[in-house]
Parts: C-alpha cells; structure tokens; sequence
C-alpha cells in the first residue's frame, strides 16, 4: 500500500484466513499519507524514522485496538518524532487534527517484544542494523514463511552493528526487501569518512563554516559520536562544533538509556553519547563562527539546517557536507547540489559554497542487497522501498538467485 516503486509511505498488508498484520504504517517523504486501512490485529514497525511510523496518528481515531509491535527504543523514539511532527505541522498552518493525545494512544497499543502470537499467524523480529532498534520482521502463517527486511544493513557503523544473516530464517517462500540503493555500489565506508574529515579539515582552516545536515534518529547522534572521537583523537582540528536540534537532543538523551544496543567500545561508557567536543544547542544564535553545525532535517528543506544552508550557502568559504544518497526531487540541498541556487521567498541565489556528497548511509547497497538474497535463498523476493530505476537495476541482478518483482501500489500477491 506504500513505498512501491518508490522510497517513503511503508505500509503493507499481509492477510491470512484469520489475521491481518500491517509491515510499517510511515507517511511519505513529502509528509503526506495515504488512506491505509485501520482494522489490523497488529502493526509491525519496523524502525523509527517517519516514512515507516508516521501515519499511527491516525490511529487515533479508530475504534479497532489493533496491537503496535517494535522494539522499546523504537516505541520511545517514535513517540517524539510524532510529537514533534504534530507541533511542526501546526506552525506551518497544515495541522494534522490530532494532538498528543493521539500520540499516549500509540504508547498504549505499543507492545514491545521479539514475538506476536495470532489466531494463524506468527510474528518474530530480529536485529536488522540501519538504526538503532530497526527490526526485520518474520511471519509465519498457513504453512508458509515471509520475511521483511524494512530498512537495512550488514556493514557495522561507528555505533551499531549491522545484521547479521545468520540469526535470519532462511529460504523463506517470501523476502520482502528494501531497494532503496538496489542499483548503487558505494565506496567503502573509511574511505568516505577519510574524504570527509579532509573536507571538514580543510573548510575549518581556512576560516569556513561546514554544514552537515542530518535526521534527528540515530543519524545526528552517530555524526556527533564521529566528530567527537576524531577531535579527540586529533583527526580533526579542535573548533566550535554544535549539534543543533531540539529533536535531535531529545532523542540524545533517549540514546543515553539504552547503551547495551550499541557497539562494544559503546556500551562500555556510562552515558555513551555526552560529547566532550560537541556543544548541544537549540538556537541559531547560539553558534559563534568559524564553525562546524550539525544540524536537522536532514534534506535541508526547513528548521535550522534550511536556515543555515541559505545563510551560509552564499559563501565560497564555507562547505555543505550532504551525507544522505537519497534526495527528494524538491529538497533545498538537492536544488542547491545539482542546480546550484538556493530559493528564498521565491527568488533564486547562486551557491557559492563547496557542497559535496558523502554517503555515509545506513542503507544496504548492492552489493549487500545481493548477498542478502545469496545467503536467505528466498523463493520468490519482492522490491519496495525503492526508485523503479534502483529496484529494477537489482532485479536484474537477483533474476537469476529468485523469483523476483517488482509490485505497484495497492498490487496484491497471492502466496
């Protein structure tokens, strides 16, 4: 019902004799939503971030008491992007009609567990990297076994370990996968950390200011914990370096209690993401120049990164680091990256400023998505979460390991 051929608005239905069970109930990029139906016995969901939870608001206005199954810092992270999502929409004049009220009846459907027993179905999670939480999710039911990836990766970050496809079922008749880079092969992950610690290193010494854009869940979080670590360890010189984002400092403190989800070296330290050389500040008027900002939303398009980027973007000093792969079509970064203007109340200014593109995503490339597909040996895998070109691209590369798709929006597939 979403994110066919196309990233954003996850959300599908998986229907038995006796249950029907959604994977993700998100919003689409843009921040709209469509019209999912609402009499589910339960949504899975997979992670966090608001393409994959955003639409449960709605939820509020059901009478069905459908049960919301995902991990405990998925459920309190949700909790404050929803918040924040409604109180962002009702500054910008499109209010949601709903309220926080809405919000405590989603922490009241939550159940946190690895296992959800229905009439005919059974459901299990399991560790799927990406973010910190993100699960993917298994279901078997009428003698048949299905497993969706939602988001994923198998490559370990600064923080988290990636998934591990031997904890995963395998050969299940149905793997329903991420594509979102399915035609995409990145460097490896230390050289674009090299790369950008040269770009930061370079700006900074020559007096320039660097933006960093990022999302609020788990990705301000692991670029704060970079930055930090490699000041500390002289990688980078010691500057006025801020993480910028109400949001981003709420789910900080969130992180803090959940330290045993984290890598090793991590889960050693008391309160694993406090910063030694990273200032947490709410306010634009807070940064004192030269300066590195991490900041949110992470495609550029409002709060404080859109206002630095039309600050800062007119000046040849300074860089924009853009650490995200995927750009929606109307993003300011992505205006400023491929046109090189910027729009301020509708009129256009050059960007002057270095804008460079690092993906440091937590998305499986190709080369994972493949060898995902090699180890599970599915029957039959279906492409969501992707660009038709990206999804079709790893189509071509699976055709042979699978029976593979790649469905329309409101298809159904009978198993």
């Amino acid at each position: 019902m979403g994110a066919a051929r196309e990233v954003g608005g996850s959300c599908i239905e998986v229907a038995t004799d006796q249950s029907r069970v959604a994977l993700d109930y998100g919003i689409k990029l843009e921040g709209t939503t469509d019209q999912y139906p609402k009499n589910f016995d339960a949504i899975v969901i997979s992670h966090a971030h608001l393409d994959h939870s955003g639409s449960l608001l709605r939820l509020s206005k059901s009478r069905n008491k459908q049960v919301i199954v995902g991990s405990k810092i998925t459920r309190d992270a949700t909790v404050e992007l929803l918040k924040d999502m409604i109180k962002v929409n009702e500054y910008n004049g499109t209010p949601l009609g709903c309220d926080n009220q809405a919000v405590d009846q989603v922490i009241g459907a939550w159940v946190s567990t690895d296992n959800l027993v229905l009439p005919d179905t059974h459901i299990e999670l399991y560790p799927a990297g990406h973010v910190a939480g993100a699960a993917m999710t298994g279901i078997r039911a009428e003698g048949k076994s299905l497993l969706y990836t939602g988001d994923f990766c198998l490559h370990d970050t600064e923080i988290l370990v990636g998934c591990n496809p031997q904890l995963l079922p395998q050969q299940p008749d149905v793997l329903i996968s991420e594509s979102t880079y399915g035609g995409t092969v990145r460097p490896q992950r230390s050289e674009l950390i090299d790369q950008m610690y040269a770009e930061i290193s370079y700006t900074l010494k020559h007096r320039g200011n660097v933006l960093i854009p990022t999302f609020a869940f788990h990705r301000s979080q692991e670029m704060a914990k970079r930055i930090d670590q490699a000041i500390e360890s002289g990688l980078l010189p010691k500057r006025n370096v801020y993480m910028l984002s109400k949001l981003a400092n709420k789910i900080t403190k969130i992180f803090n209690g959940y330290s045993p989800l984290f890598k090793q070296q991590t889960q050693k330290l008391t309160k694993p993401f406090e910063y030694k050389h990273v200032q947490e500040i709410e306010r634009t008027t807070d940064i004192e120049e030269p300066a590195l900002v991490i900041c949110t939303p992470g495609f550029g398009h409002a709060g404080a990164s859109l206002s630095l980027l039309n600050k800062w973007a007119e000046v040849e000093e300074n860089t924009i680091i853009v650490t995200s792969g995927y750009l929606p079509s109307d993003s300011p970064l992505k205006l400023a990256k491929d046109k090189r203007y910027i729009k301020i109340d509708g009129a256009r200014y050059p960007v002057q400023a270095k804008i460079v593109q690092i993906e440091l995503s937590g998305h499986a490339d190709q080369r994972e998505l493949v060898q995902l597909i090699e180890y599970l040996k599915p029957k039959r895998t279906i492409l969501v979460h992707g660009d038709l070109k990206e999804a079709e691209a790893l189509s071509r590369q699976v055709s042979e390991l699978t029976e593979v798709s790649v469905p329309e929006k409101n298809e159904t597939i009978n198993i």
